[in-house]
C-alpha cells in the first residue's frame, strides 16, 4: 500500500481531535500564516501587461508571484478581492482589485496598466451585454426573438470560408446516389455536344480541304466579322468568274469601268488586290495558272526552234549516191 506521508506524534491519540490541531498548524501549512488577518497567500498570475511605478520596468501578462489574498467587500453577492505582491526587480508593493461589475481587473497602486483598448468585435470576442440589455432580454419577448436572429447572422458571418464550403458541400452531398446520377446526365450531354462540334469542323476541313485546325465558334468572332465593311465586290467576283470560265491561252480582255470618283476608284482597286492577295484559293489558282502558262510558252519556243533546225536540214532518205559508181564506171 502506497504511504501518505502523515507523521503522527507519539503522544497523539484519536481522542485528542486531528493531528494539525494537536500540534498547533493550520492545515494550509505556511500559505496561511496570516489568515488570522483574513489574509491567504495564493498563486497569483499577472492579468494584462503592466509597468511599475517603483523600477519603471515592464511586466508581462503571465508573470506569476506569491500574491496576499483578502476580502475587502462585496459587488452583490460576489466578493471584492484584493491581491498584493512584491514586484521580483524592485520588491515594491503592486495591489491590484478585482471588479465583477466590469469583470475585470484593477490596478489600484505600484504599477500602471498598459493601454491595449480595441473593440471585441475586431478582436473576435464575445461581447458582454450591459444590465439593459440584459432586463430587454429577460422581459421583452420580441426583443429576445430579434436578438437570437441577430446573434445567428452574426455568428453566420463570423464563420470561415472553409466551414461555410464544407457546410455546402455536405448539403450538396447530402444524397450521393443523386448527384451522382445528375452529374453522369451533365457529363453525357457535354461529351455529345463535343462530338458533334468535333464532327462539324472536320466537315468544314474536308469540304474545303483545310489542313490547319479550326477553333470553335464564338461569338466575339462573329461580332468582329460583321464589324468589317467592304467595298463593291463586283468585279472581284467578275474577275473570279472570267478566270474560271477562260481557257489556258485565252486573251484577257480589259472591261472598261464606267467613270466614277477617283478616290472611290483607288479604294476599290486596293480592296480587290487585297481580296486576291489575302485570299488563299484565288492565290493558289492565279500561281497555278501563271505556272502553266509559263511551262506551255516554254514548250511552244523549244517545240518552233526544233522545227527550225528540221526544216534546214535536206532530207536524204531519198537520194542515191551516185560517187561510187562513178568513180567505178571511171575505172573500167
Amino acid at each position: 500500500m502506497q504511504p501518505f506521508n502523515k507523521y503522527f506524534p507519539p503522544d497523539w491519540t484519536p481522542d485528542k481531535g486531528s493531528v494539525n490541531k494537536h500540534v498547533g498548524k493550520h492545515p494550509l501549512g505556511d500559505r496561511a500564516r496570516k489568515i488570522d488577518q483574513g489574509i491567504l497567500v495564493v498563486r497569483f498570475e499577472m492579468p494584462f501587461n503592466v509597468w511599475c511605478t517603483g523600477c519603471d520596468n515592464h511586466i508581462g501578462r503571465g508573470v506569476r508571484y506569491n500574491a496576499e489574498k483578502k476580502k475587502i467587500g462585496n459587488y452583490y453577492s460576489t466578493p471584492i478581492l484584493q491581491f498584493r505582491m512584491r514586484c521580483h526587480l524592485c520588491s515594491g508593493w503592486i495591489e491590484i482589485h478585482t471588479d465583477p461589475k466590469n469583470s475585470a481587473y484593477v490596478v489600484v497602486s505600484g504599477a500602471r496598466k498598459k493601454v491595449e483598448e480595441w473593440e471585441p468585435e475586431d478582436n473576435e470576442v464575445v461581447k458582454l451585454k450591459d444590465d439593459e440589455t440584459k432586463e430587454k432580454l429577460e422581459s421583452d419577448p420580441l426583443y429576445r426573438l430579434e436578438h437570437t436572429v441577430q446573434d445567428k447572422r452574426t455568428g453566420e458571418e463570423g464563420k470561415t470560408v472553409l466551414t461555410r464550403l464544407q457546410e455546402i458541400n455536405d448539403a450538396a452531398w447530402a444524397d450521393p446516389y443523386t448527384r451522382s446520377q445528375e452529374l453522369r446526365r451533365k457529363f453525357r450531354e457535354q461529351k455529345k455536344r463535343d462530338k458533334a462540334e468535333h464532327d462539324e469542323t472536320e466537315r468544314l476541313r474536308d469540304k474545303h480541304s483545310l489542313g490547319i485546325p479550326l477553333l470553335p465558334k464564338s461569338d466575339q468572332d462573329t461580332l468582329a466579322a460583321k464589324a468589317v465593311e467592304y467595298a463593291d465586290l463586283t468585279e472581284v467576283e467578275q474577275r473570279k468568274l472570267a478566270r474560271s470560265a477562260s481557257g489556258l491561252f485565252a486573251k484577257k480582255k480589259k472591261t472598261q469601268l464606267p467613270p466614277t470618283n477617283p478616290v472611290l476608284k483607288l479604294g476599290q482597286k486596293a480592296v480587290v488586290q487585297t481580296r486576291i492577295k489575302t485570299d488563299p484559293f484565288l492565290s493558289q489558282t492565279t500561281k497555278k495558272r501563271e505556272a502553266s502558262s509559263s511551262d506551255t510558252l516554254v514548250k511552244l519556243s523549244t517545240g518552233s526552234s526544233s522545227n527550225k533546225k528540221l526544216k534546214s536540214q535536206p532530207d536524204t532518205k531519198g537520194l542515191v549516191a551516185y560517187d561510187s559508181d562513178s568513180s567505178g564506171d571511171e575505172s573500167h
